[in-house]
């Protein structure tokens, strides 16, 4: 399997969640046009033709906020990569950076099951983010722990 080195792959983490976090500035621009060509755009699943102007403010409002709770995923993991840069992993600081990002695929979880009311495929989305979210208060909890350990071993020393 193809491997590389550790500090080249943090390197494209946080190039990745950089270039990341500039879409997520650029689509706070376009989620009107996006918001209303998902809601115009005909599906064999469900009717959005019914979808009322207040549905559609409701669509644009849920949109914003998961984009907010992107962005802020993304923020975290770009402190979480420059302290792992750092050498900082093992740190209380880096497990709540964790934790945060853990709790961000909670909400979207949950936003994404609002916008299950007009789009059907939404609650996929909202059981994934929900899958992730769990998958990293594990990552989070290993991590904690870990951290307990280390505390403990510079105690010993």
């Amino acid at each position: 399997m193809f491997k590389v080195s550790s500090k080249f792959s943090n390197n494209l983490s946080l190039a990745i969640a950089i270039f990341f976090f500039v879409g997520c500035v650029v689509a706070a621009f376009l989620m009107p046009t996006v918001t209303n060509m998902f809601i115009d755009t005909p599906d064999n699943i469900g009717d959005r033709g019914s979808i009322t102007q207040a549905g559609r403010i409701f669509v644009h409002i849920v949109a914003y906020v998961l984009l907010a709770i992107v962005t802020l995923a993304d923020i975290l993991s770009i402190a979480l990569l420059l302290r792992i840069r750092k050498g900082e992993v093992f740190t209380e600081k880096s497990v709540s950076f964790i934790r945060g990002i853990s709790w961000s695929c909670i909400f979207l979880c949950i936003a994404f099951a609002l916008l299950g009311v007009y789009f059907q495929l939404a609650l996929i989305m909202a059981f994934l983010a929900l899958f992730l979210g769990v998958c990293l208060r594990v990552v989070k909890n290993v991590i904690e722990e870990a951290t307990v350990i280390k505390g403990e071993n510079d105690l010993t020393v």
